[in-house]
């Protein structure tokens, strides 16, 4: 399920209206597909092309996402490799200063093998396979050597690696970028169809995606999202955004989704969703991000903004631009999107799911 934020206000109030007139108990009352389908009924064609744009920024999304683990799956996999290689490297010093120091030594002590050969031989292969050094050598010599051809095997093993995940990497690179323009079609495809709807289609398509989301609950976690009741006079924090319901959804590092992606243009003005006091933190993954503690003692995240327009410690009243959209932390080269949280019982609290509030409260 995708939603958007509307500016234009008076069609959802009137939408809202008629949806208390259909369902008894007015809009928290229970809405069927049935029920939707009935209230659009002057605009059924919309509402068939906006189901399918919902689907089609569903699976975009998805496809992106997965395009992103796979390049974090590599880039692990390159740093492991690059890492490995480095202390094979500083190993091979190791074994090499030892054995010339050995063939030195041995020399010194009147052995019959030139310490030049250990010097002016082409390779290591070379030096081992002599007669001069097989008749020579002393074993802890010949022991050394071997280790060094080891290891010298070992880096070119490492290396060969290497450039097959650089191959790899440019791969699934070029597959995300590819994803991330889909996604961003699939994004102005749902809002165009969105905008089609008539106001009374909305409303209940809206209260419909509320009531799905909720009954998420089934999955525990604060997946269901909080009631109205705990985040009151809630605005939307980013208008004009398209967003799915992603909880839970697999992230890099084995993590799990604990927020709801928002979509919009680079630079797009971010809101306080309530009275209170931002505090500006960065971090590896979140980037440049926003703390928003809220008078009532709810705590809002925003991340991988652009820049603040807040200082740390500053006082917001609800509605004030907090900063704007980007791409920091480890979204870079993503599609920019506000990655939004809501920590009900405060900033050191569990997450609960933001897409029901922001469905609500960005229609």
């Amino acid at each position: 399920m995708s939603g958007r934020c509307s500016r234009r206000r008076a069609p959802l109030i009137l939408g809202l209206t008629l949806v208390g007139a259909l369902i008894p108990g007015g809009p928290a009352g229970a809405v069927t597909k049935s029920q939707v389908d009935r209230a659009c009924a002057t605009s059924l064609a919309a509402l068939a092309e906006y189901r399918s744009a919902q689907a089609s920024f569903q699976e975009a999304a998805d496809a992106y996402q997965a395009a992103a683990l796979e390049v974090e799956n590599v880039l692990y996999r390159q740093g492991r490799a690059a890492e490995t290689l480095d202390i094979r490297q500083a190993d091979m010093e190791v074994a090499q200063g030892r054995f010339e120091e050995q063939a030195v030594e041995a020399y010194m002590n009147g052995g019959n093998a030139d310490p030049t050969l250990f010097f002016l031989a082409g390779s290591l292969d070379e030096i081992m396979t002599t007669t001069e050094f097989l008749s020579a050598a002393a074993a802890d010599e010949k022991d050394t050597a071997s280790d060094l051809a080891a290891l010298q095997g070992e880096l070119i093993t490492l290396q060969d690696q290497l450039f097959q995940l650089e191959q790899e990497l440019r791969e699934v690179e070029a597959e995300r970028l590819e994803a991330k323009e889909a996604q961003e079609v699939a994004m102005l495809a749902d809002q165009a169809a969105w905008e089609k709807l008539s106001g009374q289609c909305r409303a209940l398509q809206k209260q419909y995606e509320i009531q799905q989301a909720r009954e998420a609950a089934t999955r525990g976690g604060g997946a269901a999202g909080v009631p109205p009741g705990a985040t009151p006079g809630f605005r939307c924090p980013f208008p004009g955004s398209s967003f799915i319901d992603s909880w839970g959804a697999p992230r890099s590092g084995g993590r799990a989704h604990r927020g709801t992606d928002m979509m919009g243009p680079y630079g797009a003005p971010l809101y306080a969703v309530a009275g209170g006091t931002a505090y500006t933190v960065g971090s590896g993954l979140g980037g440049k991000t926003v703390w928003l503690v809220a008078d009532y003692g709810a705590a809002f995240y925003y991340a991988h903004l652009s820049g603040y327009n807040v200082n740390n410690g500053t006082r917001v009243s609800t509605g004030d631009v907090v900063g704007y959209n980007g791409d920091s932390g480890n979204a870079s080269g993503g599609a920019p999107h506000l990655h939004f949280e809501i920590h009900p019982s405060g900033r050191g609290g569990a997450a609960a799911n933001p897409y029901p509030t922001l469905v609500g409260a960005c229609r």
